[in-house]
């Protein structure tokens, strides 16, 4: 079974228990907050993901780390760790957040720019959105400036490419099929 069938189980596993538990909305913004501080620690991950350090080490600084602010993600880490499966911790974590997004009809949408955007604009591109999606819509927005100027907008498997950089490269590609 691949890496992510089985982060895909155990995200789907959570989320029924937190509509059993009736804590979901605890669970996706515990869940977030772990997602950041995984993201933002390169020693963390690689210190999961360190093969001689063993499960239980593992276990026990995760649980000094998170217990007293995220109680509940100590569900999955306990089970992870039993299984000895941590190096999964972020993917099931990501997968937990995108089974949110479906049970609670939540489309997010990533916007990305090379400057930051206007409030007018934002309000173009939710409308649109609004438009030819149903569901909530999540504006998420990134920064990029090597797209030199226009935008991306990526959901749902879909991304919506209007930035000069990407004209660039079309040209590009046609000047070397033409010599």
């Amino acid at each position: 079974m691949g890496l992510e069938t089985s982060s895909k189980r155990y995200a789907k596993a959570l989320i029924g228990y937190g509509v059993e538990k009736d804590n979901l909305d605890i669970l996706f913004s515990e869940f977030s907050s772990l997602i950041q501080t995984l993201e933002d620690s390169e020693d963390l991950v690689s210190f999961i993901h360190n093969p001689t350090i063993s499960k239980d080490i593992k276990q026990k600084v995760l649980d000094e780390l998170i217990s007293d602010n995220l109680p509940n993600t100590l569900i999955v880490i306990n089970l992870l760790s039993q299984n000895n499966r941590l190096d999964m911790l972020l993917d099931v974590c990501k997968g937990f957040i995108e089974q949110y997004n479906v049970h609670k009809d939540i489309v997010e949408v990533i916007v990305t720019t090379p400057i930051e955007i206007s409030e007018d604009i934002e309000n173009s591109i939710q409308a649109y959105l609004n438009s030819i999606e149903n569901g909530k819509i999540k504006l998420v927005k990134k920064r990029d400036e090597s797209l030199i100027a226009g935008f991306t907008i990526d959901y749902n498997n879909t991304r919506l490419d209007a930035s000069v950089k990407k004209r660039l490269e079309k040209m590009k590609k046609e000047l070397k099929k033409t010599n």
